[in-house]
């Protein structure tokens, strides 16, 4: 295969990157460099692993190697760094590496590599994601009370684990983004016209084959809710926009939102803000999944002000040789 590339000036954590790179790639060589004027001219790695500086040294070359995959690993604003590679398909997985870490979170490397060395590599379960043993909650909501009933008993869950009242309330407000994206944004009718979108705040009664599946997983450490829609709809620009919309009414005097689907169009931003690390799994017309971490181990004033990874695969075509 091709070769898989680290450019970063910190040796030891570009070394421990280079092993988790090499495990989820089958044992395979890893390049590392201080920059990317160390890469031979003729080289065409199948992906490189750096941080935005590199990246921008990196644009010129890219247009020669058509198949080269990046991740990014970025210390902070990561809506910034979206800003500037929305029209890259080449980028589409970017790593939160806040200043308290070494290194970027090895299983969540490790995860994004092999999926982007084989594409045929679908994410595993929720459960085989957390350390062996932990509690996995399984709902499938199917109308407005149900919606409800999953955000309450969510909260209450990781309250009795002893997680903080803010992460429970992270949680509970997790929860009700992603459910009302799977029941109101995610169905469609058979001319694909939105059954549900137009207006959020009615009740509905979705059909059996319309149902999402919810699930909250929690190991001690690591919680994770994942909300999966048979539809398929979601693209990578909805989510990259929902996200810098949301920064933007952060910081802009007068909101910016889009209420084209009946919500503030915010709703993506809160849910990528409250995570370690937000997964979008979209099969085209088949299936949308939805994973979000969160580390319960971070004190306080590294969650406040901790960036969050964002990791979109899109699978488009069943080929071997397709990009997820």
């Amino acid at each position: 295969m091709a070769p898989l590339v680290v450019l970063e000036p910190n040796r030891l954590a570009a070394q421990r990157i280079a092993r988790v790179l090499s495990a989820a790639a089958g044992m395979a060589s890893v390049i590392v460099c201080d920059a990317v004027s160390e890469l031979g001219a003729s080289l065409a790695p199948a992906l490189v692993v750096c941080g935005p500086e590199a990246y921008d040294a990196l644009v010129p070359r890219l247009a020669s190697w058509p198949n080269t995959r990046v991740i990014l690993c970025v210390p902070a604003d990561v809506p910034g760094v979206l800003g500037r590679i929305r029209g890259d398909r080449r980028v589409r997985n970017v790593v939160a590496w806040p200043s308290f870490l070494s290194t970027p979170r090895p299983w969540e490397l490790l995860l994004v590599t092999r999926r982007l060395v084989d594409p045929l590599f679908a994410i595993p379960k929720l459960q085989d994601l957390l350390a062996f043993g932990a509690h996995v909650q399984r709902w499938m909501p199917a109308t407005t009370a149900d919606r409800d009933r999953v955000v309450e008993e969510g909260g209450a869950l990781v309250s009795r684990a002893g997680v903080g009242g803010r992460t429970a309330d992270r949680v509970s407000e997790v929860l009700h983004e992603l459910v009302m994206n799977a029941m109101y944004d995610a169905p469609v009718d058979g001319w694909g016209h939105p059954r549900y979108a137009a207006d959020r705040r009615r009740d509905v009664a979705l059909e059996l084959a319309e149902v999402p599946t919810v699930r909250l997983a929690f190991d001690g450490t690591l919680l994770a809710i994942e909300a999966a829609d048979p539809f398929g709809r979601l693209r990578d620009e909805h989510v990259i926009d929902g996200i810098l919309r949301g920064a933007a009414n952060q910081s802009a005097d007068a909101p910016v939102l889009d209420t084209s689907h009946g919500g503030a169009g915010l709703g993506m931003w809160r849910v990528h803000a409250g995570a370690s690390a937000l997964f979008v799994d979209v099969r085209p017309l088949e299936s949308t999944r939805v994973l979000w971490f969160f580390d319960v181990d971070l004190n306080a004033r590294d969650a406040r002000g901790m960036p969050s990874s964002l990791h979109l695969f899109r699978t488009e075509s069943p080929d071997p040789g397709a990009w997820p």
